[in-house]
């Protein structure tokens, strides 16, 4: 029975190893790198995804000279954008490539009209279901709070206010002091009896 113990806690750590490893999802970094872009002119890299559905982390950032560009997401297979930032300095965005096929990403610097952007850029797949990310705050809203606190003291208030109109009466009758004038004849007592 001693040796059991041991082998159920290492069964039991492996395992749980085994499910955290499976839960996450895998990443994998495709770029990340400081991107060059020259006036007027855009740089696109090959993605194919033949095989399963991913997502598509991207991160820029425009190191030098301060403006603006645009990063673009396009499904070759179907000739569809699935993402568009628009022009912009920087940013984060998850896409997901709900189909596998071959996709295209594309960083354009067409507003700039001489010199130059770098870019510093991530790229990042993610296979595999990602959990939501759990909230630190969890229950009612403040508003929700302040209503369900304010409904609960008027109830109180209502059945205090109920119980006393009702109780009133029969509470002060029995609790008033009484008091003893009442005559000796009214009590049925005879002054006379110990003579």
């Amino acid at each position: 029975m001693t040796g059991f113990a041991p082998a159920m806690r290492w069964i039991g750590f492996v395992s749980l190893f085994a499910c955290s490893v499976l839960a996450e999802p895998q990443r994998v970094v495709l770029l990340e790198e400081l991107v060059r872009i020259e006036a007027l002119r855009s740089r696109s890299y090959e993605l194919p995804m033949p095989q399963q559905k991913a997502s598509l982390e991207l991160r820029w950032n425009v190191k030098q000279p301060d403006g603006a560009v645009r990063l673009l997401v396009v499904d070759r297979h179907s000739n569809t954008t699935a993402f568009d930032s628009g022009y912009e300095s920087g940013g984060n965005r998850r896409v997901k490539l709900d189909q596998a096929g071959q996709y295209q990403v594309t960083i354009e610097n067409r507003q700039q009209n001489l010199g130059h952007s770098l870019v510093d850029l991530r790229m990042e797949l993610l296979f595999g279901e990602e959990r939501p990310p759990v909230s630190a705050f969890r229950g009612p809203t403040p508003a929700r709070r302040y209503w369900a606190m304010a409904t609960s003291l008027a109830l109180f208030a209502m059945m205090v206010t109920y119980a006393g109109v009702r109780l009133g009466p029969a509470l002060v009758e029995r609790w008033r002091p009484r008091r003893f004038r009442k005559t000796l004849d009214e009590n049925r007592w005879d002054d006379t009896v110990g003579e």
